[in-house]
């Protein structure tokens, strides 16, 4: 057994990831380890050089992420990676290796197919303009070909009307949306495959078909009371409850995606004109919007007191080196929900859009036209801002202006 016991965090952390690498971990997991343990050594400096001692891990997880106290509530994804990389040294230091969670990799299912998912992933990049398309078709195909080619050794040359029917039949159990996206999913990747000649027959046609209007999806919402437990219960005294306040307050406040809140660069915010513009990711449309001033001086409040010391084009970064771009909310929302003490019932979405969805049916109930709430949320058809209209308000909260008044004293 390795005595570790006396190395320095440099000696510490290449010997503990050998071993992390002996264990099949993978690639990206190592460097997300590796990303923290740099922060690490700069935390400590000069005492990065001495041997390594459990309570600089504690003193720096304490400045980072509040740990212990942290742990009385969910922890965020990034607070569990902080813990996860600052235990993986601590224990191998303990015994001369960590334990083992995860020994193989979540991606060897797709090996038997890993050429003809490759350049799908290369089609669907250079037919689709969003990302969010993107995903979507290579989901599909990527499920396809998990159930029909690996786990029942399918070979493409046998792939019948039948093969297909029995794979749409295993799509039931979920909502008629989801099962409507994933047949056009396939149908694409199926017409893929015979335009490339992996399939020497166009079974597009055997796909199933199904009408789901999404105009008569009734959205789901918060109540006046709920959005504001929710924004009250944001710790605004560390710099992510900062950074989450500021989102929360954008899609609550303006209706943005959270696409749209991801992708937000500092070039986006005009502060003498007060407005927030940019061409938004799902639909490619310009839209420019009011700054309100609980939504500016929240984002200032991120600016100055929270945000990471990074050259990052965008507003929103991830709290852990390299600091990159926050690219998903929900589990952002998801946390913040929880902690809040807001309990939803039924199937409720827990993502940032739901703020968006109570925004617009407010604009409505308060009278604004069709074309007027279409136009600040971004609707690319007036068909999207019908849904609102079949639901009665009565427990909504009161506006983007309410909010601000409601919310804005906290600050």
């Amino acid at each position: 057994m390795i005595d570790a016991k006396h190395m320095d965090l440099n000696e510490l952390s290449t010997a503990t990831r050998e071993n992390l690498k002996s264990l099949g971990y993978g690639d990206r997991t190592i460097c997300m380890i590796n990303s923290v343990w740099r922060d690490l050594e700069q935390f400590l400096g000069s005492r990065s050089e001495l041997p390594f001692l459990p309570i600089y891990g504690l003193e720096y997880l304490h400045e980072r992420i509040g740990y212990p106290e942290c742990l009385q509530r969910k922890l965020t994804p990034d607070e569990r990676d902080y813990i996860r990389a600052v235990r993986m040294l601590t224990s191998f230091q303990e015994s001369g290796e960590v334990p083992c969670v995860l020994k193989r990799n979540r991606n060897e299912w797709y090996e038997p197919v890993k050429d003809v998912r490759n350049h799908y992933i290369q089609h669907c990049e250079e037919i689709y303009k969003t990302h969010a398309t993107q995903r979507s078709r290579i989901a599909a195909a990527d499920r396809f070909m998990r159930i029909v080619i690996v786990n029942k050794r399918t070979a493409w040359e046998d792939i019948s009307a039948k093969t297909i029917s029995e794979y749409a039949a295993g799509l039931a159990e979920y909502a008629k949306a989801t099962v409507e996206v994933h047949l056009r999913g396939l149908r694409f990747f199926l017409r893929f495959l015979y335009e490339k000649g992996i399939v020497q027959q166009d079974h597009t046609a055997s796909v199933p078909k199904m009408c789901c209007s999404t105009g008569e999806r009734i959205p789901h919402m918060l109540s006046a009371e709920q959005v504001n437990t929710l924004l009250n219960s944001i710790d605004r005294g560390n710099p992510i409850g900062k950074r989450n306040y500021a989102i929360i307050v954008m899609a609550a406040c303006l209706g943005m995606r959270d696409s749209d809140i991801s992708n937000l660069q500092f070039e986006n915010i005009n502060w003498e004109r007060s407005t927030v513009s940019f061409f938004q990711k799902k639909t490619n449309r310009f839209l420019a919007l009011p700054l309100l001033p609980v939504v500016g001086e929240a984002i200032i409040d991120y600016l100055k007191n929270g945000r990471p010391q990074t050259d990052s084009k965008y507003v929103f970064v991830k709290h852990r080196p390299p600091f990159r771009q926050t690219v998903s909310f929900y589990s952002v929302m998801r946390a913040v929900l929880e902690n809040s003490g807001v309990k939803l019932t039924g199937n409720f979405t827990k993502g940032l859009h739901i703020l968006r969805h109570s925004l617009a049916s407010e604009l409505i109930r308060q009278g604004e036209s069709y074309n007027t709430v279409s136009t600040i949320l971004g609707h690319a058809s007036i068909g999207s801002t019908n849904a609102y209209t079949h639901i009665d308000i009565d427990g909504l909260f009161k506006c983007a202006l309410e909010l601000t008044e409601a919310v804005g004293h906290e600050l």
